[in-house]
């Protein structure tokens, strides 16, 4: 390894290679040779790999019609950056059925369409048809329930471009099922030990303001969270998610309030983005995109409709689908809808205008490729057992508590309900008795204010 090779590429001889190897594979991250042991490359793209199988797949993949052979040979000072570089090209880009079905939990929801992986969990909670379906679907191959009940419908009109997680089925020529995870677990080892590195780098000291994370599912794949602090965040998240789909949102709000409490009590927070130039940033705009917690920037302004959508659930899925993003280039497409000049004159309350949107802040580029990483990790981890199984106890209580709330709720805002199940005739009453009923809620008999509404009172 302390002398420069040559290496035979596609029958030439190629001065000063990248493509080394090490004849008898490490499992552990490769280190530069100055360590005095091996790493393995590719001289076709220069990418950097930590075992042979890896290479061995990458070679099949992305250069098919090149020879494959392993040679010894220096790594050049300028290449050695390259240690540190994500072998993403070694896993298939398409991705197994397998794999869709761990994904199977509200707050990681993937769903298989027309041989399309689509990531559905932003999409749960403003589903015209509502969470449940989506979520009977979550893990799952649904192009048939899909085409079932939208026929000639194409999904992704429906969804964000993010939403698109990458095709279904492996080559299975390339690779079997199992080993697609064996270099999926592989990978996750490699980001948690890259994470590992940048985050010793990093020049503040994060003990001064305790456990930082950019979200609560960050913060939930966090090894070193306590496990009963785990335990309570988990349970209080499967209760929003319960309220969530059972669309009280006052509820979920409320629980939300006591999850903040609980991160301020253990000394956790999240990340606050850093505004440069004044205003809210879009990408702190795209945080707030749930029932409970709903912001959406328009014309240059940031608004909170949270509170709107808790009073006029009619309009909830005109909204929705702009919760956490500009939806400015819709302005006034249709008069009297949202968002459109006459619904904010009739609907807009001064307390909801947040303040006027601004630029994106200036990320350091350490703190960007940690955040880029985590997403990564969390995707390809995937929920964990024990939050599945709290998702599917959750679920039970949804439907339980949805049957009971549902009953007496109905008794109670319809006393007469009970008789007109009996066979008892609801009484008929002209516009003249009607008009009698003026009084205030809660007034002497008679007076109770009666309204006509679609020819019933």
């Amino acid at each position: 390894l302390a002398q420069a090779v040559s290496v035979e590429v596609a029958g030439e001889f190629a001065p000063t290679p990248y493509a080394v190897g090490n004849l008898q594979p490490r499992a552990s991250q490769a280190m530069s040779a100055a360590d005095g042991k091996a790493f393995l490359g590719c001289a076709y793209c220069h990418e950097a790999f930590p075992n042979m199988r890896e290479l061995e797949v990458h070679e099949k993949m992305q250069h098919p019609d090149k020879s494959f052979k392993c040679v010894p040979a220096p790594m050049p000072e300028r290449e050695k950056h390259l240690l540190h570089s994500a072998p993403t090209a070694a896993i298939s880009k398409n991705i197994p059925l397998s794999e869709v079905n761990r994904h199977c939990i509200p707050a990681d929801c993937w769903v298989a369409i027309d041989d399309k992986v689509y990531d559905l969990t932003e999409f749960i909670d403003r589903h015209p048809g509502g969470p449940t379906t989506v979520l009977n679907a979550a893990g799952k191959d649904a192009t048939k329930m899909f085409h079932d009940i939208h026929k000639g419908v194409k999904i992704d009109q429906y969804l964000r471009p993010d939403a698109y997680v990458g095709k279904l089925g492996i080559d299975t020529d390339l690779m079997s099922d199992s080993f697609w995870h064996t270099l999926r677990k592989a990978r996750v080892e490699e980001i948690e030990e890259e994470l590992a590195r940048l985050a010793a780098e990093q020049d503040a000291h994060p003990g001064a303001f305790g456990k930082r994370a950019a979200s609560i599912e960050e913060l939930l794949q966090d090894g070193s969270i306590e496990a009963e602090l785990r335990g309570r965040i988990q349970r209080l998240e499967t209760q929003k998610r319960v309220a969530l789909d059972a669309d009280d949102y006052a509820k979920a709000q409320e629980i939300k309030g006591q999850l903040d409490a609980l991160l301020a009590e253990a000394n956790v927070r999240l990340v606050e983005p850093r505004v440069g130039g004044g205003g809210i940033p879009l990408s702190e705009v795209a945080k707030h995109n749930k029932p409970h917690d709903c912001w959406i920037a328009l014309n240059g302004a940031v608004y909170d409709l949270t509170d709107f959508l808790m009073h006029h659930s009619e309009q909830r899925n005109a909204v929705l689908a702009w919760a956490g993003r500009d939806a400015s280039k819709v302005w006034d497409k249709i008069p009297g809808r949202f968002p459109s000049k006459t619904w904010m004159e009739f609907y807009m309350r001064p307390e909801a205008h947040m303040g006027e949107q601004g630029p994106e802040p200036e990320v350091d580029p350490r703190t960007l490729e940690m955040q880029e990483l985590r997403a990564e990790l969390r995707r390809l981890r995937g929920p964990t057992d024990e939050e599945i199984e709290a998702a599917k106890a959750g679920a039970s209580h949804a439907k339980a508590a949805a049957g009971e709330a549902s009953k007496s709720s109905e008794e109670a805002r319809f006393p007469r309900l009970k008789g007109v199940r009996e066979g008892k005739q609801l009484a008929v009453f002209t516009r003249t008795e009607v008009a009698k009923h003026n009084g205030a809620p809660g007034g002497p008999p008679g007076t109770e204010p009666y309204m006509i509404l679609h020819n019933k009172v």
